[in-house]
């Protein structure tokens, strides 16, 4: 018996095809629920594997290093610099904060003073604050405060001074994130060309388009973002250290953390400075000139052009315009991403959406039979296929071409 000659299994319908689809895609949702653990480590590695492909590019195109060899000293370093975080840096930032939350009961206790004298604008001018019924208020939820605070800065106090004695499971963690971003680093391209492999061939052009502008998105946000946070920190403790705010070392570097929180991360960082500014003026040598008043107002305002700079300056130029959302957008992604994935969910919520618009847009374009990609100043160049990687053809792409070959050799015989 000729197994050769036997038939084949039947073509799938259309209607067969998708119902396949469907099921592949709940029991693939349905998996992911269960092992939801993975996500945290999985998205780190992928952030980590996203900042550090720029720089394994840039030394292997500039020095000619093998990729592999280059990847592994960069990996080494940052192992080196991982374990030497809490020997290095944590001792005088557990420093500052310690002096801070000492001197947070007095400063909230003087909450309840301030508002016992009225607020001199000028020379007789001043604002009655002393005549105000919610001093009473003010001063019962400063007393509360204190012990909430008191509480939490000592916390954060046990939190800092337990790193370096972190668990196992905990390390076990750390290493799993850095294998996963080691082989995304080494091997994306391959990874990448795999998905287009599965792709059907008439949409390989569409999907490679689409991984560029998404890549292009989460580069401007995770690259752009680091160096955000990095140049508002410098700017803010210069700032500080210029105007003489006690503690500069902690607001530049709350300052640059709250950097990652969109539309709401200034706002909040500009909180701690004007409350320095409030209740330890005479720390400063301008407060010494200045009511506590006019010198919160200074720093408030010296925070919002710090910031205005930020958006109209650096934003544009460090990440660019491919993030541009509605700060109600970005509210709802926040407020969505921190039920989904907590802290991490808030981190990551612009470029998530910014992601979806562009699933979206496709989406779109496709049921309205329009050009998906292009639309506004947004949309890359449409992509040469001449000049695409030659994928393997499905098996009766490659039957059919052969026959053609075949038969136009007979034909030229003849």
């Amino acid at each position: 018996m000729n197994d050769s000659k036997s038939p084949g299994s039947p073509i799938w319908s259309v209607s067969s095809k998708r119902t396949i689809v469907i099921i592949v895609l709940v029991l693939a949702l349905l998996l992911f629920y269960r092992v939801n653990i993975v996500l945290l480590p999985l998205s780190l590695a992928t952030i980590l594997a996203y900042l550090i492909t720029p720089l394994v590019n840039l030394i292997t195109r500039t020095l000619r290093l093998p990729r592999l060899l280059v990847i592994a000293t960069i990996y080494l370093a940052l192992v080196i610099f991982i374990i030497s975080i809490p020997v290095i840096a944590i001792p005088p930032l557990v420093n500052q904060i310690n002096i801070l939350v000492s001197n947070v009961p007095r400063y909230l206790a003087g909450v309840g003073n301030f508002f016992d004298d009225p607020i001199v604008l000028v020379e007789g001018y001043e604002i009655p604050v002393d005549e105000l019924p919610f001093d009473q208020i003010i001063r019962s939820l400063s007393e509360n405060l204190v012990g909430i605070v008191q509480t939490l800065g000592g916390q954060t106090l046990a939190i800092f001074s337990s790193v370096a004695t972190v668990t196992i499971s905990t390390v076990g963690w750390l290493i799993l994130i850095m294998i996963i971003s080691f082989y995304m680093v080494k091997d994306h391209e391959r990874l990448f060309e795999t998905v287009l492999n599965l792709t059907p061939a008439d949409y390989r052009s569409d999907v490679r388009q689409l991984g560029e502008q998404i890549s292009l998105t989460w580069n401007a946000f995770l690259r752009g973002q680091l160096v955000l946070c990095f140049v508002v920190g410098i700017i803010v403790y210069i700032a500080a250290s210029i105007l003489g705010l006690p503690n500069a070392g902690t607001l530049a570097i709350f300052a640059g953390f709250m950097e990652l929180i969109p539309t709401f991360g200034p706002v909040l960082a500009a909180i701690p400075a004007i409350f320095l500014a409030i209740f330890q003026t005479e720390s400063s040598w301008l407060g010494n000139i200045m009511s506590p008043f006019w010198f919160a107002v200074l720093v408030a305002g010296i925070y919002a052009l710090i910031y205005q700079f930020e958006n109209y300056v650096l934003v544009p130029r460090i990440i660019g315009y491919h993030l541009k959302l509605h700060p109600l957008v970005v509210l709802v992604g926040v407020i969505g991403g921190a039920a989904i994935a907590g802290v991490l969910g808030i981190l990551l919520a612009a470029p998530v959406l910014a992601s979806a618009r562009i699933i979206l847009r496709y989406i779109y374009s496709k049921l309205l039979d329009q050009p998906p990609f292009a639309q506004g100043h947004e949309a890359l160049e449409p992509v040469d296929t001449a000049v695409l990687p030659k994928l393997p053809l499905p098996l009766e792409k490659r039957l059919e071409r052969a026959d053609n070959e075949k038969s136009s050799v007979e034909m030229e015989k003849k």
